[in-house]
């Protein structure tokens, strides 16, 4: 659960609290919306957005995931599917221990990144270069490295 709190807030670091609440609702609602642990309120109104619900489930939502009590343990844990459900997959990955595809993922698009600014000649493609190469370097880094060759092959550690 604590990763996924993490993983949550970081993702509001980087989008905004109001973008991430949002995606937690439409999950949220999907899922079959308010049972007895949780009461949100409908962020949108015959498709018209309703700008007061979504910053009332804004502020419980991130007080929930920074309080210690029960209670907001509880309303947690009965939005932790639907908070599941609205993280993008890269981040999703990361809290299911699946590291390597996560790493090859961002690879994946930081490579593609540099191959779009080579074919349009970015002015800024050494940025682009090098988030892709400290991605590659993360993948390697994660990997088992041999420590010795013999006549049987490598061993690792």
């Amino acid at each position: 659960m604590e990763r996924l709190k993490a993983e949550i807030e970081q993702w509001a670091i980087e989008f905004g609290q109001e973008h991430v609440a949002i995606e937690i609702c439409k999950r949220f609602f999907i899922m079959g919306g308010n049972g007895a642990a949780v009461r949100l309120s409908q962020i949108e109104n015959n498709g018209i957005a309703d700008w007061r619900a979504i910053n009332n489930n804004r502020q419980q939502i991130f007080r929930w995931l920074r309080g210690d009590s029960k209670a907001a343990k509880r309303k947690i844990q009965a939005l932790e599917p639907a908070m599941l459900e609205a993280l993008p997959v890269e981040r999703r990955a990361r809290i299911d221990s699946d590291t390597m595809n996560y790493l090859l993922s961002v690879f994946l698009r930081n490579a593609s990144s540099v191959l779009i600014a080579v074919l349009l000649n970015d002015r800024d493609i050494g940025k682009h270069i090098q988030a892709a190469h400290v991605s590659l370097d993360a993948i390697f880094n994660s990997t088992p490295k041999p420590i010795s060759h013999d006549a049987s092959g490598w061993r690792f550690r």
